[in-house]
């Protein structure tokens, strides 16, 4: 499949002299964002078709090496056959320029069987999927009469409400509606950016939920901000990681927690940041390494700060048992999922109930502070029981899911079967 893209319209929404297409939300202008969304649903060749200032479009993405794409352009009302030969010979996906777009609608609308033109509100939004047979009609006036086949293909085309769209997203672990947004005012810009923020929600644990409203806010102020990136957030959160390890070992516990907490925050940011401005790469997945590397760190210094204030060695023993049980717990989910292909967290209902409630370092932290600032509570040893508890109950909980659920698998798949077929034991 390929795709072509209709930016032709002037920025009529701050009456600027450039192509509307260039009119940036969260950084990133609308063509960059469709371009990347298309690029990531596994398209890998798009027509820009230019119309007002289009040699500032041109200028920006060049052939599109750069951006993994090859692209051609052609200029509104013009006539170059060989490359509409070239496009209109396949299967297209036509996109107008003035929409904001993620990878996940792209590609819910290349499943669609036969020629579609979407809408929102009763009202066309320009985005039409085309069979190869359908697209080779237009090949000698697809420029030239553009509004013309454009209201054709609309009156021909099964009209799909983008709205009742609904998918599975395997990162975020739950349905989503695609984002679909027609940019065609000063509110629907700010609308767009409400629904990227809304999106970005990744966590189910009910502490994700309590720091949310916090990292939204947060979000939704620097989005706009360019030089602020997903990567230079991921650097400050492990600097501050850091320091919260040494004020542990300092004995400044009450001060360490808190800003544990805060790091907790910005740790949810980096990734939220990516997904609004939706370009996710694959080097910022190595962030939950780093993640994994500090927060292990923070266990081991809240023991030995422990340790140091008791004057025993129970701190230590709790801790490591802590860490181990917790290593523990990871792997059982990173294994699942590499093997399963999904999430342990979002495989069932119950599993999707149990992942609000399960051990991980946002709860752990949550100990921390309660049993350091709230006297009546106890003193900090008893976060650290706490924390052991809250883990070796997620361990149990993994672990035997994970067997039931494989288990049923390789019945499902007819190996229990063959392993009685052949006289061993399962």
């Amino acid at each position: 499949m390929r795709a072509i893209i209709l930016a032709t319209e002037k920025d009529f929404i701050f009456d600027e002299d450039r192509p509307l297409a260039l009119v940036k939300v969260c950084s990133i202008p609308l063509i960059a964002r469709i371009l990347n969304s298309i690029r990531a649903a596994g398209i890998r060749e798009a027509l820009i078709v230019l119309g007002f200032k289009g040699e500032e479009i041109r200028k920006m993405l060049k052939d599109g090496e750069e951006i993994g794409l090859r692209l051609f352009y052609l200029q509104a009302g013009g006539y170059e056959v060989p490359v509409l030969k070239e496009f209109l010979d396949d299967d297209l996906l036509v996109i107008s320029a003035d929409l904001v777009i993620d990878t996940e609608f792209v590609t819910e609308i290349m499943k669609i069987e036969g020629n579609v033109a979407c809408y929102l509100n009763d009202r066309a939004i320009g985005v039409y999927k085309l069979d190869r047979e359908y697209s080779r009609l237009f090949q000698y006036d697809f420029t030239s009469n553009l509004s013309k086949i454009l209201e054709e293909i609309e009156a021909e085309s099964i009209k799909l409400d983008v709205a009742k769209m609904e998918m599975e997203h395997v990162e975020l672990k739950r349905k989503v509606s695609p984002i679909c947004v027609k940019i065609d005012s000063r509110n629907s810009i700010e609308l767009a950016k409400r629904k990227l923020v809304f999106r970005t929600q990744k966590g189910l644990h009910f502490t994700s939920y309590i720091n949310k409203s916090i990292e939204d806010h947060l979000i939704y102020r620097i989005a706009e901000v360019s030089w602020i990136t997903p990567n230079r957030i991921t650097i400050l959160t492990n600097l501050l990681a850091y320091t919260v390890a040494t004020l542990f070992l300092s004995g400044c516990m009450r001060i360490a927690v808190i800003l544990a907490y805060i790091v907790g925050i910005l740790d949810g940011l980096d990734g939220k940041l990516a997904r609004v401005r939706g370009i996710l790469t694959k080097l910022g997945y190595i962030e939950h390494t780093f993640d994994m590397l500090y927060e292990q760190t923070w266990y081991v210094c809240f023991a030995l700060s422990l340790y140091f204030l008791e004057s025993s060695y129970l701190p230590l023993v709790l801790g490591l048992c802590m860490l181990l049980v917790d290593s523990f717990v990871r792997h059982c989910y990173m294994q699942f999922k590499e093997t399963m292909g999904k999430a342990l967290t979002a495989y069932t209902n119950f599993d999707r109930a149990f992942a609000k409630v399960d051990g991980r370092r946002n709860v752990y932290v949550l100990y921390m502070v309660l049993f350091s600032w709230i006297p009546w509570l106890g003193k900090p040893l008893y976060a650290m029981y706490a924390m052991l508890t809250h883990s070796s109950v997620t361990a149990v909980i993994y672990v035997i899911r994970a067997i039931q659920h494989m288990s049923a698998v390789d019945k499902a798949e007819g190996l229990k079967g063959f392993l009685k077929l052949v006289g061993k034991p399962d």
